[in-house]
């Protein structure tokens, strides 16, 4: 059952604490509040086939890839494990190891619906790193047809009042005063570069102060329930999925699993052969399927085996 948060609860990330562990347990307390709030509002909040989002809550002590330091408390709803490793390994190999190993959490990847508690407010939003690169491409294909974009105006004018639209460190506006040339302004932002130590993220957001939020009690729930599901059809919009996608993921994910199945080998490859009848004996690799089905040249003998019965020869 979640009972609200107090003020306590917010001067668990008050500046002075951020960097220390000895805060760890106080802000453990306020995260285990956070994760009642995510079990109570997860079952409205469904991608376009209907399955759950993800529900995930960031960690409460300092670490490297919140810089050492503690400045809220997040609940993250996404994708799920299964459809976020299918797209995790195209989008691994175009960030750089660095960037991989300053921070590791697969929010970078995803977009995702978001409650956080800091030391001044509750945010409620849906916000996009740029390193998601699917996502993020999806939505510039989408925005380069008009009809999409003013389907998107559509929906962040249609917004309860209070949500802005922008990239964290620039400028943003109203959800209400949304429009095409906002837009534009922002994608723009978010394929700025990013300076060490800070990042930015495409937000449609809204705060509730602290004040606020610690008078409503367990009322927020009702608050948040609402306002994520108000957020939800711009997730859908966004979110890459095969029925919605612009940057023909369809045949990159084929391709992938083409891949995986052959596990890199290639017609003219020498190889060894490690199990069965033959194991032992060296073949050429002749033909190779979709799903890694192989025929190998061994002597005079044209023998079918599976890319894992065999290793590439030096």
């Amino acid at each position: 059952m979640f009972p609200g948060f107090t003020e306590k609860d917010f001067d668990a990330y008050a500046p002075q604490k951020r960097k220390s562990n000895v805060f760890n347990r106080e802000r453990l307390e306020v995260k285990q509040k956070l994760v009642a709030l995510g079990r109570e509002v997860a079952g409205g909040l469904t991608a376009t086939d209907g399955s759950p989002l993800l529900c995930e809550a960031s960690v409460e002590h300092p670490a490297l890839w919140n810089h050492k330091q503690v400045e809220a408390q997040h609940l993250f709803f996404s994708r799920n494990e299964g459809a976020r490793k299918e797209l995790d390994r195209i989008i691994d190999r175009s960030r750089p190891m660095a960037t991989m190993l300053e921070d590791p959490t697969p929010q970078r990847n995803h977009i995702f619906l978001a409650v956080s508690i800091g030391h001044e407010q509750i945010e409620l939003a849906v916000k996009l790193h740029p390193d998601a690169r699917v996502d993020r491409q999806n939505l510039e294909r989408k925005l380069g047809e008009h009809w999409e974009r003013e389907k998107l105006v559509d929906l962040l004018r249609s917004l309860p009042a209070g949500y802005r639209l922008g990239v964290t460190g620039a400028t943003t506006v109203a959800s209400g005063d949304a429009s095409e040339d906002a837009l534009r302004t922002a994608l723009a932002e978010l394929a700025r570069p990013e300076l060490p130590g800070h990042i930015h993220w495409l937000v449609v957001e809204r705060s509730v102060p602290r004040a606020e939020a610690a008078a409503a009690g367990a009322e927020i729930l009702g608050t948040a329930r609402r306002e994520l599901l108000a957020l939800l059809p711009i997730y859908h919009f966004v979110a890459w999925t095969r029925d919605n996608d612009f940057v023909s993921m369809r045949e990159m994910l084929k391709q992938e699993k083409r891949e995986k199945a052959q596990r890199g080998l290639a017609k003219n490859d020498r190889v060894r052969i490690v199990r069965g009848m033959f194991a032992g004996r060296q073949g050429v690799v002749q033909e190779i399927d979709a799903k890694g089905g192989l025929r190998v040249q061994v002597g005079k003998v044209a023998v079918k085996l599976g890319a894992d019965d065999v290793e590439r020869s030096p």
